[in-house]
């Protein structure tokens, strides 16, 4: 009886090796090849995120009121154009 007891124990214990070791090498390398990509794309789409905000932020502050001053210069100057050339 003892000595079956300390067969399966064995037996539990050598599967446990057999199985959990090579199964353990593989995750860890899975996850070691898999980490620095994750951990780029990560970078990489916070990157971008970034700099649409800052895009967004620049168009706020200068887009719309650079562009409605372009659109009164350039009434200005062609008013000024016509009223010389109407003399």
């Amino acid at each position: 009886m003892k000595v079956k007891k300390i067969y399966e124990e064995f037996s539990i214990i050598m599967g446990a090796i057999i199985i959990g070791t090579p199964l353990g090498l593989f995750v860890g390398i899975v996850c070691w090849i898999k980490f620095p990509f994750a951990v780029y794309r990560e970078a990489r789409a916070k990157l971008a995120i970034r700099r649409i905000q800052e895009a967004k932020e620049f168009l706020e502050k200068h887009g719309q009121t650079q562009k409605t001053q372009d659109i009164w210069e350039k009434h200005i100057q062609r008013m000024e154009e016509k009223k010389y050339h109407d003399n």
